[in-house]
């Protein structure tokens, strides 16, 4: 009995699974044309009243499965551009779909898709959109090897600048969107990253934007691989910026990572290598040419010569001669071919429920400067799930570690390649023994000939087992290649992004119905970084320092010093929209609209300890050894904000958009805490008006889009309404509390009102797109500091106050192809953008320019351009002296003192030898009256008159000679021109030189096809702005003991000489020049066309490789920044900006130039 039963619930069982089974059957098959295989093709399955009940896409191979309802049912496929496919679903369960293109048919069709507009929040179709936006898929750049996105950008977007911050490994980009808003103000564009801002907090970034040079800054990006990322979307004007507050205010950047897709599981895989090298840089002088050039400058000063046992070559000195005897190309030795290797594995795929995709990464890459490497591994999985057609559950999780191993640093300048410019050319690199072995060791130089800080006096001699104290700055800056292999700065950073979203339906579920969408969404960040710094004592040889009693010799000792630093955050972010899109019966009318409630909270913890002195071969800075510094501290931040957006269009040809944003922030006081920043724009698609039908064959899209909006900035102080108190020592046995600063209740948000005016044209069916950007920002209220107050009060100044406007306004337009040219096998494809924008200061207060300029007491001095505010002028103007050349005679052959006219001849002659008596002619006043601007350096008028002293004596130029450390200008001495004409060279003869922001940026490209080749070329362009070359300034200064460039062998060496290199002058011993004064000797001009790359791929047929089990293989080869075309004397025109600074070249690690080898595989 109990076996028929079982036999019974068996058959019970079988006959329940028949219609389960037949309910879950799924179909496959391939969709395809003529040609090959359609990617991104519509599978629908349609019941009897035509309504979709399953549907999927083809994959990147044109396949496709899906689950299917009912055997009666109809399978339709459909692609814009061909005939519908549909056929009888019945019993069949592998299907082969050739669709036919349209062209081929007598019947036209036309088919409407309503494309997205790529920015995130409501989803608008494009065609309805009114902001200024811009978006880049990375599809086109696929092969190409960049650190971080932001290098892939570089001459893709109109108005947005950008510039490496140098070519070391991890160094990031400064990026200007549309100009620059704010002074004391972080100018970058948001990142955004999946609909979340990606940044760090502000105390992770430690960043003082006022005088920053963010070389290393921002490179927060280095988080996010680039294979990851679908596609990139800028968003420019203040009406789509809106939505991301206060934190939009310089333009946003979002990035949309790369998500899974229905279909069969896939996995793919890329290599890249990619091979780095350094740009030629200075041609120096070799170690002969600097000995020389050196006892030359030491001569000068008081015609006395110096002897320098390591200028000497001295034999009888074996181990100075030994290691002071070579020529050594420092610039070479500490530079290399640098490698790159990039591997990337993804495995994606998903069915009707579910879609997932995930990814890991690692690079390796060691620099083009010896020293330096970066090791990171990423990973990121998204999924997507499908509860229900209602609910649809979302997460990203995305992970990176990083190791930058950096080369250590004193300041922002230092580095290998900064050291290996200045080194002295005749020393080793290696270290000799007394007979002339080398040891195998590297050389550092000898102890110091004087401890630091003793006076002249008590200094000793070298007995060549020294270093001589005349050379105490080579002392420091040691050897280059020494320093960089034995000493480092190892960072490491940790990033975690888990983020879960859901989203329910509340109403409606179709397109055709009222619907109402909830989207809920959470988010943690956690960064995490530490750098450890170690600096061993064989790389300084001085003595061992103890005690607080030494404080100002610790400064200088770096015996064996290590240090540490953590840094640890977290922050959770929630948000909650609401988002309705409209169902009316009548379609001409659509109607959306969002609410977002968003709030923020984090924490972080900070700590840092040095110490020297360590025990050798020792680097954990928790070991007892001499305390350098420590501190701890942490921090706490919240923040919330509302959101709305309205949209409305008429029959998509008539759409108006409206946002608000209420921002709230602790940096003001009461009333000003919360700000409200609104933005209105419109579109009217021309095209679609009746009177427009008769273009339609060559107008595809004709559009016009003003926007108006007002954005916000905090700033980056805090608090400033509380009042601060400290102790200041004790009265009476009681300790005294005395307040900090005045309470600044007053503060109000920067605010930026901008409009912007956009156009779209679209011709032969969008075949050659473009877009026309005319926009002006006014900043107002711009937060500046140190405003001077009387000091009755108690205090000399306000730390904040708002201050001044400044006004950025200008044009962008990019336009694009799509295939052209299609000829047999070949097509090509075209794309140039092309931006000027135009700042200027129109307010300040007098007194905050006081503050930002100097004060009456500043004056121009040596290697050193002063960071200037004017108003009238552009944010990043250059501010210096008017450089003439060369005083070719000293003063003595002035021709006009006795001694002169008995030395040298009268200055009043003929151009001839001799006078009419006989007399010898002056060569000094025979060059001036030939017109030539190198004459002795005597003061003249506005008129070209002598400026004589009552006896008609000439008066001499002088530099600033109402103070006390004034100088007579002499022959070989640089020639300044004396604005004012009042016989000296001052703040008042300094004058506007140049702008450091470019007048015009953009870049284009243009890809060719035949066959299944392609050839990718990218360009981008800076014109009209100025450098200061402070490295050439450096270089051709010799007023230290620094190597100096080739270009000084053309120097200044007796009367006569004719020559736009000043003379040598070693100021080591007190003397003054001022032959580098800023002037625009080195402000040079900064235009430049580069080639990013060329790039020659391969995608091998799909067909072919399917019987290997391939689905896809891709190779690639690119040679990238090859050429520059450009007049700069430096090494890369590359150079922005810092702060309110204007551009200085001053030695930093330039780009590299590589190239790249590349290979995609999918199976």
């Amino acid at each position: 009995m109990n076996k028929i039963t079982k036999l019974l619930l068996l058959w019970v069982v079988a006959l329940m699974a028949i219609p389960a089974n037949a309910q879950q059957r799924r179909i496959s098959g391939t969709v395809a044309d003529d040609i090959d295989v359609i990617i991104g093709a519509n599978v629908v399955e349609l019941d009897k009243n035509n309504r979709i009940v399953s549907q999927t896409v083809t994959d990147m191979n044109g396949n496709f499965t899906m689950n299917i309802k009912d055997p009666n049912n109809t399978l339709k496929v459909s692609y814009i551009g061909y005939k519908n496919f549909t056929q009888k679903l019945g019993t069949k369960n592998v299907f082969k779909i050739t669709l036919q293109d349209n062209t081929k048919t007598m019947t036209e069709v036309k088919v409407t898709a309503k494309q997205k507009a790529p920015t995130t929040g409501l989803d608008i179709p494009a065609r309805e959109y009114a902001g200024a936006v811009a978006k880049f898929n990375m599809s086109d750049v696929e092969g190409l090897a960049f650190e971080s996105v932001d290098q892939a950008l570089q001459g893709q977007i109109p108005g947005l600048d950008i510039v490496p911050n140098s070519g070391n490994l991890g160094s990031g980009t400064t990026m200007r969107l549309r100009g620059t808003s704010t002074i004391n103000g972080n100018a970058q564009p948001l990142i955004v990253v999946n609909d979340h801002i990606f940044e760090l907090p502000d105390d992770a970034q430690d960043v003082n934007f006022e005088t920053m040079d963010n070389e290393e800054q921002f490179s927060t990006l280095l988080n996010v691989n680039p294979e990851d990322i679908e596609s990139i979307t800028v968003l420019k004007d203040a009406a789509t910026a809106a939505k991301w507050g206060i934190r939009g205010s310089n333009g946003v950047i979002e990035i949309k990572l790369r998500r899974g897709h229905r279909g069969p599981t896939r996995v793919a895989f890329s290599y890249r290598f990619n091979g780095t090298w350094q740009p030629d840089g200075y041609e120096m002088l070799n170690g002969d040419g600097y000995t020389m050039m050196l006892k030359e400058a030491y001569y000068n000063p008081k015609q006395i010569p110096t002897s320098l046992p390591e200028l000497d070559y001295n034999t009888e000195m074996p181990y100075i001669y030994n290691h002071f005897s070579h020529n050594t190309d420092w610039v070479n030795e500490v530079t290399r071919f640098g490698k790159e290797h990039k591997y990337y594995v993804t495995l994606s795929g998903g069915g009707e429920k579910a879609t997932f995709r995930i990814s890991a990464g690692y690079d390796k890459s060691s620099g083009s400067v010896i020293g330096q490497s970066l090791d990171r591994f990423s990973t990121a999985t998204a999924l997507d799930y499908w509860v229900s057609d209602r609910i649809k559950f979302s997460s990203n999780i995305n992970l990176t570690f990083t190791t930058n191993k950096k080369n250590l640093k004193d300041h922002d300048s230092d580095g290998p390649l900064y050291r290996a410019y200045n080194a002295m050319p005749n020393m080793s690199v290696w270290e000799y023994d007394r007979y002339g072995i080398k040891t195998g060791n590297y050389f550092n130089m000898l102890p110091l000939a004087a401890n630091y800080g003793t006076s002249g006096s008590s200094r000793k001699e070298n007995d060549g087992t020294m270093t001589s104290y005349d050379l105490n700055d080579m002392f420091f800056n040691g050897n280059p290649v020494a320093r960089a292999m034995k000493s480092w700065n190892k960072e490491r950073q940790y990033n975690l992004t888990p983020q879960f979203s859901i989203e329910y339906k509340l109403l409606g579920t179709e397109d055709d119905q009222h619907r109402l969408n909830y989207v809920g969404d959470v988010q943690l960040n956690i960064y995490n970084t530490s750098s450890d710094e170690y600096c061993p004592a064989e790389l300084k040889t001085m003595d061992w320092y103890w005690g607080a009693e030494n404080s100002t010799n610790l400064g200088s000792n770096q015996r064996n010093y290590v240090s540490n630093s953590e840094y640890k955050s977290l922050e959770f972010t929630t948000r909650h929209d609401l988002r309705y899109y409209s169902g009316f019966a009548n379609k001409d009318h659509s109607l959306s609209g969002l609410l977002r409630f968003e709030m923020a909270t984090g924490s972080s913890s900070k700590q840092n300890t040095g110490l020297w002195n360590v025990p050798d071969g020792i680097t954990d800075p928790t070991v007892v050894a001499l305390l350098r510094a420590a501190g701890a501290s942490n921090g706490e931040w919240r923040s919330q904000s509302y959101f709305g957006q309205l949209h409305y269009s008429y029959k998509s040809k008539y759409s108006l958009d409206a946002t608000a944003r209420i921002d709230g922030s602790t940096n003001f006081g009461k009333g000003s805490k919360y700000g409200l920043f609104p933005s209105i724009g419109g579109r009217w698609n021309i095209s679609d008006e009746n009177w427009m039908q008769w273009s339609k064959k060559v107008i595809s899209m004709l559009a016009f889009r003003p926007t108006w909006g007002i954005t916000g900035n905090t700033g980056n102080k805090a608090f400033m309404q509380y009042n601060k108190y400290a102790s200041d020592g004790y009265y009476n046995g009681h300790t005294v509390v005395r307040p900090e600063n005045l309470s600044l209740t007053q503060i109000r948000w920067e605010k930026t009102k901008q409009w912007n005016l956009g156009f779209n044209l679209g011709l032969f069916d969008d075949i050659v797109t473009a877009e026309f950007e005319v926009y002006d920002k006014k900043t107002t209220d711009l937060l500046m500091d140190n405003l001077r107050i009387p000091s009755a009060n108690g205090f000399s100044n306000l730390d904040r106050v708002n201050g001044g406007t400044m006004r950025n306004k200008g044009w962008e337009m990019n336009v694009s192809t799509a295939r052209i040219a299609k000829v047999g096998k070949f097509a090509m494809k075209l794309r140039a953008n092309i931006a000027q924008n135009f700042n200027e200061v129109e307010e300040m207060d007098p007194l905050i320019l006081e503050a930002l300029n100097g004060s009456e007491t500043y004056q121009p001095g040596n290697l050193n351009y002063n960071q200037r505010v004017q108003v009238g002028n552009a944010l990043g103007s250059i501010y210096g002296l008017r450089y003439k050349g060369v005083y070719r005679y000293d003063y003595d052959h002035n021709g006009y003192t006795q001694s002169s006219i008995a030395a040298y001849g009268y200055a009043e002659h003929e151009n001839s030898g001799y006078d009419a008596k006989g007399n010898p002619i002056n060569p000094a006043a025979a060059a001036l009256r030939r017109g030539e601007n190198a004459t002795c350096p005597i003061a003249f008028d506005a008129n070209g008159n002598m400026l004589t002293d009552a006896k008609g004596i000439p008066l001499p130029m002088y530099y600033c000679y109402n103070e006390s450390y004034r100088y007579q200008f002499q022959g070989g001495d640089a020639i300044y021109e004396d604005v004012n004409h009042d016989g000296q060279i001052d703040r008042y003869d300094m004058v506007y030189l140049g702008n450091s922001n470019p007048k015009c940026n953009g870049g284009f490209g243009i890809q060719l096809y035949y066959d299944r080749f392609s050839l990718n070329t990218g360009f981008n362009f800076r014109m009209g702005n100025q450098i200061v070359n402070t490295m050439r300034m450096q270089l051709e200064s010799m007023l230290n003991n620094n190597n100096q460039s080739y270009a000084t062998t053309w120097r200044w060496r007796k009367n006569g000489d004719i020559t736009e290199i000043p003379r040598a002058l070693s100021r080591v011993h007190g003397y003054n020049s001022y032959n580098s004064l800023p002037s625009d000797r080195y402000v040079e001009d900064g235009d430049y066309l580069r080639l990013q790359y060329v790039q020659l791929s391969y995608d091998f047929d799909a067909k072919k490789l399917k019987k290997y089990g391939i689905n896809n293989l891709k190779l690639f080869a690119s040679v990238n920044n090859l050429w520059c075309w450009t007049k700069y004397t430096g090494v890369d025109p590359d150079v922005s900006p810092q702060g309110f600074a204007v551009s200085k070249d001053g030695g930093r690690t330039p780009r590299t130039k590589s190239f790249t080898c590349s290979i995609n595989l999918g199976f």
